[in-house]
């Protein structure tokens, strides 16, 4: 395992000191990263990189060197307001033009497998304390090596400077000087550093932009005056600090049905899983309508491709189920998540207004927060046909089970589906002060058994009901309490 670490400063100075607003996706992250914060965890994001053979400590330095002066998003700290009622809103973030981040090195005595472990456990530990967005710097560094020769660079980046997507220009200028690129993550796609936090922030300030944006809040309006209204929080079980559960699936049959039911409607797994979870949300709480939120990124322009800054937020939208078979939900679900993902981009300060105002107005409670989070890796999910006796045979093989975590979102109900040429990991974060953990059970396992139907043969909308309200939980192993 890892000696106790030595450090290597990694000094930069590079471009120009500024200040700026945080961008509309910033605004939403700095916003989830306080309430995970106030649970004693970080919303962050790890990579591992594996070095190629040769590298030595002084080109790792270098390459991190050269990373801080390419992208001033991660020389940048978050300014507060601390007399400002609302944090989030009232943040900016200044651009240093030099300081020193500390690279933590590790020599590990052992064999290449253990090299490898011993990695893994100090990305864990490099993430477990939340970041502190106002004192230090956005990313954090470790070296692990043996016998004087690195082998593995761990990096955890705070997410209010980076969603998935800004860390492919990273990791192509990592992989260009130091490492071996993972089969699993795709390429940037050019070579251009895009645009830079302070620059999007200019441009979210300006006309075209808040014309976009209004657009979104007017489609979020609508969205929200016809989304169900929320059910009636239950009794409050045991006290606990900590009400988020997090349940896993992977299952064989899961990732055949995701991609046999793509290829019969025509439609991306993406939406396939949307479908899926609004059907399911509507059947079992008797409503003729579903509604989600999507993670949108909004990185459609030129300039916004390789931004090293998240551009993310999510974007609400209605769906109606009921009358409906599940190959038209499918094809109404393409069509409104279409719409929705087209103008996802608007200030987080104002949907919660928005949000605030129609439940005044309609005099219910409304849960806008339900999620799918879909995360595409390089190799997509096979589609192909597939047979009723596979599907069966292959469901045995499905784990479920209650799960530790170090991420949490401000959501009810929050779907993470990692989706790759190897299958469908879903993981749901269950808030048990809404939702009972056996709830959620017979959620997923609804959401299963519904595409596995879905796959060889169009599922009419009494079929659908039926099937929905009548699945019973798969079984899985202890809940982790």
């Amino acid at each position: 395992m890892p000696t106790t670490s030595e450090y290597r400063p990694v000094r930069f100075a590079a471009g120009e000191a500024r200040r700026a607003a945080l961008t509309w996706s910033q605004q939403y992250y700095l916003a989830e990263t306080d309430t995970a914060r106030l649970l004693g965890r970080g919303l962050s994001i790890r990579r591992l990189y594996e070095l190629r053979a040769g590298v030595r400590e002084e080109d790792v330095v270098a390459a991190l060197r050269e990373l801080l002066h390419r992208f001033e998003g991660l020389r940048s700290t978050v300014v507060r307001d601390p007399a400002a009622p609302d944090a989030a809103a009232a943040a900016g973030q200044r651009v240093h033009t030099e300081g020193t981040l500390r690279l933590a090195v590790h020599d590990v005595d052992g064999e290449a497998q253990e090299v490898a472990q011993a990695a893994a456990s100090v990305l864990g530990e490099l993430s477990a304390t939340p970041f502190d967005v106002t004192e230090e710097w956005p990313v954090r560094a470790a070296l692990i090596g043996a016998a004087g020769l690195p082998r593995f660079l761990a990096l955890v980046f705070s997410h209010v400077a980076v969603d998935a997507f800004a860390l492919l220009p990273v990791t192509d200028h990592l992989v260009s000087a130091v490492a071996v690129r993972d089969p699993e993550w795709p390429a940037a796609r050019s070579r251009d550093a895009g645009r830079s936090p302070h620059e999007q922030a200019a441009v979210e300030a300006g006309e075209p932009a808040r014309r976009t944006a209004e657009r979104a809040l007017r489609r979020a309006a609508e969205t929200f005056r016809t989304m169900p209204a929320a059910p009636p929080v239950p009794d409050p079980g045991p006290s606990t600090t900590d009400p988020y559960r997090f349940l896993s699936r992977t299952s064989p049959a899961l990732d055949l049905a995701a991609g046999a039911v793509s290829l019969r409607t025509g439609e991306s797994v993406a939406t396939v899983l949307a479908a899926a979870m609004a059907a399911v949300d509507a059947h079992l709480t008797d409503s003729p309508t579903g509604y989600l939120q999507l993670l949108a990124a909004n990185r459609s322009r030129p300039e916004t491709v390789n931004a090293v800054v998240p551009a993310s937020q999510p974007v609400p939208f209605c769906v109606p189920v009921a009358g409906s078979s599940f190959p038209e939900l499918v094809r109404a679900t393409a069509s409104a998540t279409l719409g929705a993902l087209r103008f996802g981009s608007y200030p987080p300060d104002r949907l919660a207004e928005l949000h605030r105002a129609v439940e005044r107005e309609r005099g219910a409670r409304l849960d806008i927060t339900p999620t799918l989070n879909y995360r595409p890796r390089a190799g997509a999910l096979p589609r192909r046909e597939v047979t009723a006796a596979e599907l069966e045979e292959s469901a045995a093989a499905g784990v479920t089970r209650w799960i530790p975590s170090d991420l949490v979102w401000r959501s009810s109900r929050y779907l993470s589906a990692d989706v790759s040429e190897s299958g469908v990991r879903l993981v749901l974060q269950v808030d048990t002060r809404v939702h009972a953990p056996d709830r959620a059970e017979h959620w997923m396992a609804a959401l299963e058994r519904l595409l596995c139907a879905a796959a060889t043969r169009d599922v009419t909308a009494d079929e659908l009901r039926h099937m929905v309200n009548q699945s019973q939980p798969i079984r899985q192993e202890p809940r982790c309490r």
